[in-house]
């Protein structure tokens, strides 16, 4: 009996929301515009990237921010950038065929160069993640039956396919990734996970940056288009967490949130759910942020139960190495999570 007591102290204790205070310190920049990508290298530099070719930067941790100009890129709408240092950033850009690009600056964005065109019809590039300022991956619309995913090991000069015959067949509706936030993918040490949606939700994985794959089912949220991981982040090769929902019921809760300790090959689906959210990120092994377009959550216990905060929805959310948070999302709005 005292066990079973103390083994539900425990647990009501787990469940409690944190004593921490979480707090968004927010503004619009362009209320018309909507942002989806989003890179913090420290609490001085912070990038943010969206619609009609709107980018913008900080390099004075919020306090002005400058638009930074790309030739030729006013319809495009980039949905995904990487600050790789102060000098090197890697902007992507989304939408079916020529309207998916890669640019890169080795100038801080005063000059930019189109290092990679999107030569495929059925091309549509989703997002991208780095290991450090040389390899990176990227990730988009499945080709063929298979994911599209490419790799860069000169920090985004150059970019070569991984070949389609080492990836796993994808399921008939099965959609290759959401280019919500530019974080359907995440890389650790040698390891590369890709999350899927719609018909099928599973994980893609390897262990050798992408020399040879494994593929997983999963219990969140699938079979329609609209739902499926949207999301994924791993604080160490083991530990990681994915969410997502039904992007056309934002404001609806459900199985949006999975877990896994062993590496992914097995996910489990967390004890409470939060709306539908398009980006998550690790602070520490048991801390998590979420964002979603109708609310924002934290937890507390490595995603096991979440707490909802703030009055706002973002798209997308960063964190850089100093523990500096940032989140972007619609009508131009950026804003940093200060936590008391």
């Amino acid at each position: 009996m005292k066990n079973l007591i103390l083994f539900a102290l425990i647990l009501l204790a787990a469940c409690q929301p944190s004593s921490k205070v979480y707090t968004w310190d927010e503004f619009a920049v362009h209320d018309d515009a909507s942002f989806r990508g989003i890179s913090v290298l420290n609490e001085k530099i912070i990038w943010v990237s969206g619609t009609n070719g709107l980018v913008l930067k900080t390099e004075n941790g919020g306090l002005d921010w400058e638009e930074v100009y790309i030739p030729d890129a006013d319809s495009l709408d980039f949905r995904d950038v990487e600050v790789l240092s102060k000098n090197e950033i890697v902007l992507m850009s989304a939408g079916p065929d020529s309207l998916s690009n890669i640019f890169k600056s080795k100038d801080g964005g005063h000059h930019w160069e189109k290092t990679l065109a999107n030569e495929d019809s059925l091309g549509f590039f989703d997002g991208m993640a780095f290991w450090n300022e040389t390899e990176g991956v990227l990730g988009g619309d499945p080709i063929d039956g298979k994911l599209f995913l490419m790799k860069t090991t000169d920090g985004g000069d150059s970019w070569q396919r991984i070949h389609p015959d080492k990836l796993p067949e994808m399921n008939d509706g099965e959609f290759g990734g959401f280019a919500a936030s530019g974080s359907h993918l995440t890389v650790k040490s040698n390891s590369i996970w890709v999350g899927s949606g719609a018909a099928t939700s599973r994980v893609f994985y390897s262990k050798d940056k992408g020399d040879h794959w494994e593929v997983v089912y999963t219990p969140i949220i699938q079979g329609d288009s609209s739902q499926g991981i949207f999301s994924i982040d791993f604080y160490d090769e083991n530990t990681g967490v994915a969410v997502g929902g039904d992007y056309k019921k934002e404001g609806e809760s459900g199985k949006n949130v999975i877990r896994t300790a062993d590496a992914s090959q097995t996910w489990s689906l967390s004890q409470n759910f939060p709306v539908f959210q398009s980006s998550v990120r690790y602070l520490s092994e048991n801390e998590l942020i979420s964002v979603g377009p109708a609310g924002c959550y934290q937890s507390s216990d490595g995603g096991l139960t979440w707490n909802a905060f703030g009055d706002s929805g973002f798209n997308t959310l960063d964190v850089a190495e100093d523990g500096t948070i940032w989140a972007a999302g619609k009508e131009g709005r950026i804003a940093q999570l200060i936590l008391k």
